[in-house]
């Protein structure tokens, strides 16, 4: 029989890989948005295909990280604290592969613009909007990482800020797809990449109130500034 203090090591070595498998898989998540940030900026279709391909590494990484909480609940059967660590990883990497996701939509979407022919890309308000989602993705790992509320809140709280970009640029778009109806499909195409951008603050949002969980055990109250006016909301 194995001695409670090699059950003990073997449980937080567990965890060890779980945490670092979780901000590896942050990491790449965030080199897919920085990724597609950089072609939307430049417009060129620079590494878009390798990002596209890319995808396979985040859902295989979350796969890993899925199949080992499931395994860790099995064999240890954590309790309290460290059960909710297992509980909250798990979510985690599911919110951070549904990033990835968007990700690799943006860019199949940017290679249609790019054909199209991108004469009414709003190159400066997107790069703004990218980057303020990526800001909140490194700063919600940053929280989960110290188990830091605060920070967590704060980020919860900042989605706002994408929201108002998202129905700026969003109205700005609709307005140039009527003046200019010969780029209806571009049009389209970057109404949907700036939603996608828009899930991903909120998706940001959603690993805030995990890290939440985590250090209270209870949710965080269900109310959150939002200021997305856009008919998607209607």
């Amino acid at each position: 029989m194995q001695s409670s203090h090699h059950t003990s090591s073997a449980f937080d070595q567990d965890l060890h890989e779980m945490s670092e498998k979780v901000r590896s898989l942050a990491n790449l998540v965030e080199r897919q948005l920085n990724a597609v940030t950089q072609s939307l900026s430049t417009l060129e279709d620079k590494g878009l295909d390798k990002l596209i391909k890319r995808d396979k590494k985040v859902d295989k990484l979350e796969s890993e990280i899925i199949e080992q909480a499931v395994e860790v609940i099995a064999l240890r059967a954590p309790r309290a604290e460290d059960l909710r660590l297992v509980l909250v990883i798990q979510k985690i990497a599911t919110i951070l592969e549904r990033m990835g996701d968007y990700a690799r939509n943006t860019a199949n979407r940017t290679k249609v613009i790019l054909a199209e022919g991108p004469t009414i890309v709003p190159v400066g308000d997107l790069r703004q909007m990218a980057e303020l989602t990526m800001e909140m993705l490194n700063d919600v790992m940053a929280a989960f990482d110290a188990v830091d509320v605060e920070l967590a809140i704060k980020v919860r709280n900042s989605d706002v800020k994408v929201d108002k970009l998202h129905t700026k640029i969003h109205r700005s778009l609709v307005k140039a797809a009527q003046n200019d109806p010969d780029h209806m499909i571009a049009s389209v195409h970057l109404l949907f990449i700036v939603k996608n951008f828009e899930r991903i603050g909120d998706y940001a949002t959603g690993i805030a109130e995990q890290v939440y969980f985590l250090a209270n055990g209870e949710l965080v109250d269900e109310f959150r500034p939002k200021a997305d006016k856009t008919s998607w909301n209607s």
